[in-house]
């Protein structure tokens, strides 16, 4: 998972499908697929049983991500229907060989869009059982810096895909400030919800994830810019 291919249409497993005349019907139908398939990256990363220096790299392989590969529905509303992270649909895998390489099925956008989605929930659920009022302002510029980090990330990727690399590395740049930021007031922010330690871990964890995407994409965008 360190040797990123870079291109918008490479080939191999995402080579051009060719000219599609595609209507909105198949379009919300494919976007259902990468959806199932977000939820399924996220149903290994929650099962992985290796150490956490290893599992990006783990959840990689069962996805069917090779190096190559990594180059560069609904999500639930409520925690009881958080299970919605572990079904896994069949039919995504069906698909795959006939739909387009778009950035929704790029690895790293699954990867990023899953952990965020992820972050968000965990925060939703604490909130939604704290004991006592949080600080508004406190809430804000938490949730404020997780959707910069986001937002970032997402530009990094189109400027990926796009073979701006460099470019690609400034947003992640603005991504990691990001989450610097939301690492730095999430001690508050967790006292102030009373979530209690699991719920700092389990956003520590995710975010410490998504920097070490963040590192290995700045590496291959620079070693891809040197030998262009």
């Amino acid at each position: 998972m360190t040797n990123f291919n870079f291109e918008g249409q490479p080939e191999g497993d995402w080579e051009d499908r060719g000219n599609l005349s595609w209507g909105e019907l198949d379009w919300q139908r494919f976007l259902q697929r990468q959806d199932r398939e977000i939820s399924r990256f996220l149903r290994h990363y929650d099962e992985c049983p290796v150490p956490p220096t290893e599992r990006l790299d783990w959840v990689a392989r069962q996805m069917g991500w090779d190096t190559d590969d990594w180059s560069v529905g609904d999500f639930p509303e409520d925690e009881e229907d958080s299970d919605a992270w572990n079904k896994e649909d069949e039919s995504v895998s069906e698909h795959a060989d006939t739909d387009p390489y778009t950035l929704h099925r790029h690895p790293v956008y699954v990867v990023t869009v899953g952990l965020f989605l992820q972050i968000r929930h965990i925060w939703r659920t604490a909130l939604k059982h704290q004991n006592n009022p949080m600080d508004g302002l406190l809430g804000w510029e938490f949730a404020d810096s997780l959707n910069e980090a986001e937002k970032q990330s997402l530009m990094a990727m189109q400027s990926m895909d796009m073979g701006d690399f460099m470019l690609c590395v400034v947003h992640l740049k603005r991504s990691m400030r990001a989450m610097n930021l939301s690492m730095s007031l999430l001690a508050p922010v967790v006292e102030a919800a009373s979530a209690g330690e699991f719920f700092k871990q389990a956003i520590l964890t995710r975010m410490f994830d998504l920097r070490d995407v963040c590192i290995r994409v700045i590496q291959d965008c620079r070693g891809e810019d040197r030998r262009n």
